[in-house]
């Protein structure tokens, strides 16, 4: 390590070294009353010693070049006084970092562009600009169909220092935004629309880069990316995710029933909707949604009760354990909701704690025509909707499949799948991949294995005697992760 350190210093003299070795024999004959002046500024590098430039990022070493440049007192940046090391610096050169909490032109309109150098002799200028973040576009909001006159807001960040917005027409012709007003945090444009867009991009070109976002100028349909949960509690709100979820009338479930716009939630951003299922489908199927620019399917399979392994009602059934019950929520107490029934464990289990809590049952394992026998077991997962009411601090969960205790699931906290986290005081939905479960290759082979088992077991691998546990689960069931 002594000789890495070593190695590295010495590079970085010898960079150092390069840079300056040009200008040392000319100090001694600078001329002291002569003011200083900056020519450029190029970066440290010396593969790219020849490429000068006009702005950097916060955070990039410089070379500022010059001449006249003996005794450096103060270095400014956007009229801000900077740290910088006399070593560094010669008659003709003085080498500084950008610091990365800079104030910025973007955010300061105010300050200059620019660097400035006071030596005992004068002082030198030059226009130089530190770049602002990139700008972001999240979505743009507007009455459909577009018409002149009428208000579009871009919604966004990092949105300083703009030059222009542009309706970029993909059958060609750019039209330009005149009329329009950056909010005071930087995240959001509202324009007047201009007479003559088309169809094509959005665009907003700022000092640092631009970045566009798809427009049309009537609204487009719907589209689905992904679900809170495939099989939601009954009651308990869920979520679908997606784009353009503009004056949503209503979703249909697996084409069994409607939950209509009142029922419904639409976030600001028009890329979610939050919604409770009053029943369950009797079938797997499909979700649509229906808003102003038409309808759309999600493409993957909602409600697939034919991939249920147990669910405490029609699918499977609790075979034998400890500190368990079953519940159906009435909505006064956790978990609020339920599908049917769920089941509890509850209670404190003692320090060091091994064998409490126990949860076995025997489940009903889905059929090869629910699951085709060749789908490898690296695509398949056990998912669950689980509750947990209290933290679980040192407390976990050992985990079996069909009998096999050789292959168990040790010290498993139940984390939702779509944050990865666990969530306290609310349903949330969780994945293990079925390869933790068993050896075998395929779902053929898992499926044939003659146990119906299923079990959970509650432990605390800890000297502390003060947990508590209380968690619910419902509605195991084995998933094709690779389509759903």
């Amino acid at each position: 390590m002594k000789a890495l350190n070593k190695t590295i210093r010495f590079s970085y003299h010898l960079l150092i070294a390069v840079l300056l070795l040009p200008v040392i024999s000319c100090s001694r004959n600078n001329d002291m009353t002569v003011a200083p002046e900056i020519s450029h500024v190029r970066l440290t590098d010396p593969e790219k010693a020849d490429s000068t430039f006009t702005g950097a990022f916060p955070g990039t070493m410089v070379a500022v070049i010059g001449k006249n440049l003996d005794g450096i007192q103060k270095i400014y940046i956007n009229d801000q006084q900077i740290a910088f090391n006399a070593n560094y610096c010669t008659s003709t050169s003085a080498i500084i970092s950008i610091p990365a909490d800079l104030l910025l032109t973007g955010t300061h309109p105010d300050l200059p562009n620019e660097i400035r150098i006071e030596t005992n002799h004068g002082e030198a200028r030059f226009s130089f600009h530190i770049y602002s973040p990139a700008p972001q576009i999240a979505r743009i909001e507007l009455k459909y169909p577009a018409k002149a006159g009428e208000k579009l807001r871009i919604y966004g960040s990092n949105f300083y220092e703009v030059k222009k917005v542009v309706f970029e027409g993909k059958a060609g012709g750019n039209v330009l935004a005149t009329e329009y007003e950056i909010g005071k945090d930087y995240d959001k444009i509202e324009l007047t629309i201009p007479a003559g867009i088309q169809d094509g991009r959005l665009a907003v070109y700022c000092m640092t880069d631009s970045v566009s976002i798809a427009f049309t100028t009537n609204v487009s349909p719907p589209t689905i990316k992904s679900w809170s949960s495939d099989m939601p509690i009954i009651g308990d709100q869920a979520f679908i995710t997606g784009n353009n979820f503009i004056d949503v009338s209503k979703l249909t479930i697996n084409g069994e029933y409607d939950i209509a716009s009142e029922d419904l939630i639409v976030a600001k951003s028009q890329d979610t909707i939050y919604y409770r299922l009053p029943k369950a489908p009797t079938k797997s199927g499909t979700v649509t949604v229906h808003a102003a620019g038409g309808q759309s399917n999600s493409t993957l399979l909602f409600y697939p009760v034919q991939n249920l392994v147990l669910d405490w009602d029609k699918v499977g059934s609790y075979d034998w354990g400890d500190n368990n019950m079953a519940v159906t929520a009435d909505g006064s107490k956790p978990p609020f909701f339920s599908t049917g029934t769920a089941y509890r464990i509850f209670g404190s289990p003692g320090a060091w704690q091994y064998w409490w809590g126990n949860l076995s049952n025997k489940a009903v394992y889905p059929a090869v025509n629910a699951i085709p026998a060749n789908t490898a077991i690296g695509n398949l997962v056990l998912r669950f909707e689980c509750f947990v009411n209290e933290p679980l601090v040192t407390a976990t969960f050992d985990m079996q499949l069909k009998g096999n205790w050789d292959k168990m699931l040790s010290d498993y906290v139940p984390r939702d799948r779509n944050t990865n986290k666990t969530s306290l005081g609310k349903w949330m939905t969780c994945d293990i991949a079925l390869n933790r479960f068993t050896s075998v290759a395929d779902y053929g082979s898992f499926v044939a294995i003659a146990s119906s088992e299923l079990g959970i077991f509650t432990k605390n691998k800890a000297d502390n005697a003060n947990v508590k546990v209380d968690i619910y689960f419902d509605n195991f069931r084995i998933i094709d992760s690779s389509k759903n």
